[in-house]
């Protein structure tokens, strides 16, 4: 499809397990033919195994990836050089390992040069540039409100206790600290998507935009958003990897761990309904960008 005739936004959906990448059409014309809006989507520790699900987990997403008119692209073999998040953001920010970055471990966020990323690049390409949600784990690091170079707009959440990710929060908007409560309108996903959504609708119609949303779902303590709560009374049973009987082809320190008791699987099915419930305002966000 040619993108003189239909242009072409980039939504690229990361997991920390799962990578998918999607390419999404636009029905207005066209901007810039030969630079596309993108949108990066970032999800934080979203299991593999509920995108896609039986029912649907996240059901606009999956529905959209399912159309073949809308030409998404799953990456089936894409995999994760560092299995932990901040190294990870870091990687995804500038293309560099781990061992490179210096970012190595969850606690090394105030590490991170971020003199050189995908933002300062597109800004000098032209681009409007725009995140909102997570940056790197404990951001600010100690140094205030600060704004890493390249971004136009910039709404980080504060990352100092791993528990308050959902309600209770401080997001630095360009520079200026605003709290949001426990109320319901204050929920950290839908707070995020709605400043997301501003930067797309108020973005300069002169330039292509790039935007990185990372919102905090569904990382733990999977908290869904009220209008969530009870969404998933019943679910599958759990994937085959789960107690798995036979593990004789694993590595050792798996074949040594005991097999889940009764009231831990009852735990962990908990777990992941919450999970699932909490994804649902991840899938909101998605349609209300796209």
């Amino acid at each position: 499809m040619s993108q003189t005739s239909r242009p072409i936004r980039l939504v690229l959906t990361l997991a920390s397990v799962a990578v998918l990448a999607v390419a999404v059409p636009l029905w207005n014309k066209p901007r810039h033919p030969l630079r596309p809006n993108i949108v990066l989507f970032i999800t934080d520790d979203q299991t593999p195994e509920s995108m896609p699900h039986d029912p649907p987990v996240m059901p606009y997403l999956q529905d959209r990836m399912e159309d073949p008119k809308d030409h998404w692209i799953t990456f089936v073999n894409a995999f994760i050089s560092t299995p932990l998040c901040c190294p990870s953001r870091a990687t995804i920010l500038t293309g560099r390992y781990a061992h490179e970055t210096g970012v190595v471990n969850n606690g090394l966020g105030n590490v991170f040069d971020d003199s050189q990323t995908i933002a300062t690049w597109l800004h000098a390409a032209g681009y409007y540039t725009g995140l909102f949600g997570k940056y790197l784990n404990l951001y600010p690091f100690g140094r205030g409100p600060f704004v890493p170079p390249g971004w136009d707009r910039w709404g980080a959440k504060v990352q100092p206790v791993p528990g308050h990710a959902y309600y209770d929060t401080t997001i630095f908007l360009d520079g200026q600290p605003v709290h949001y409560a426990s109320a319901p309108r204050d929920y950290s996903t839908d707070v995020e998507a709605g400043l997301a959504e501003d930067f797309i609708r108020t973005a300069p119609g002169d330039r292509p935009f790039f935007l990185l949303f990372a919102p905090p779902g569904p990382h733990k303590p999977w908290i869904p958003a009220p209008r969530d709560i009870g969404s998933y009374p019943q679910l599958p049973p759990q994937p085959p990897a789960v107690n798995e009987a036979d593990v004789s082809d694993k590595p050792a320190w798996i074949r040594n761990l005991p097999p889940l008791s009764p009231s831990q699987l009852a735990t962990l099915q908990e777990e992941r309904r919450l999970e699932y419930e909490t994804l649902r305002s991840e899938d909101d966000a998605m349609r209300r960008l796209v």
